[in-house]
């Protein structure tokens, strides 16, 4: 509500780090392909900040949507190097769509599925179990979590049961200029 000052009304605005950065042309949204594991095999969903990026990577809310019977593993992880499979999302987008040309990101996004072995490097901050049939979203961490230029903000997709399961993953984030 505006407000008055010496015979002038100022308006006041509240802007959200994510409103802005989307504004800004620095927000964006990306989602892996569909991800298959199960049966002794894993999936992963990430997103990489290149070492030359010249930008800090702020991580604001991930989503993972489970299409099986059966409930699994989402580890979140930090730092950790990407599976040997892993490949591009085609599927990445600034949020604004009003900016031409539109803002390419300086951080990639990868995925992979049927893949072993544990996670290299990094660290394990949290899991999550994603329920049948369900999407779970994460709280929003409004930029919280910080990823700078060579690191990386990961899921590890663990089955609990031996079925074959399938699942996608959505990250969203903006990027500043260091």
């Amino acid at each position: 509500m505006p407000e008055k000052i010496s015979n002038q009304l100022v308006e006041i605005v509240n802007i959200t780090s994510p409103a802005l950065n989307s504004r800004l042309g620095r927000y964006f949204i990306g989602q892996t392909g569909l991800l298959n594991f199960g049966n002794g095999y894993n999936a992963w969903g990430g997103i990489i900040n290149p070492i030359n990026s010249g930008v800090n990577l702020y991580f604001d809310i991930f989503t993972i949507t489970n299409f099986s019977t059966q409930s699994f593993m989402g580890e979140i992880w930090l730092n950790a190097d990407a599976p040997k499979n892993a490949v591009i999302s085609s599927t990445v987008t600034p949020s604004n769509q009003g900016i031409s040309p539109a803002p390419i990101p300086k951080s990639v996004m990868k995925y992979a599925d049927y893949f072993t072995g544990p996670m290299t490097r990094g660290v394990n901050i949290f899991g999550r179990i994603v329920s049948p049939n369900s999407t779970l979203v994460s709280d929003s961490h409004n930029g919280s979590i910080i990823i700078g230029p060579g690191g990386s903000f990961s899921i590890l997709i663990r089955p609990l049961e031996s079925e074959c399961i399938t699942c996608t993953i959505v990250l969203t984030w903006w990027e500043e200029a260091i």
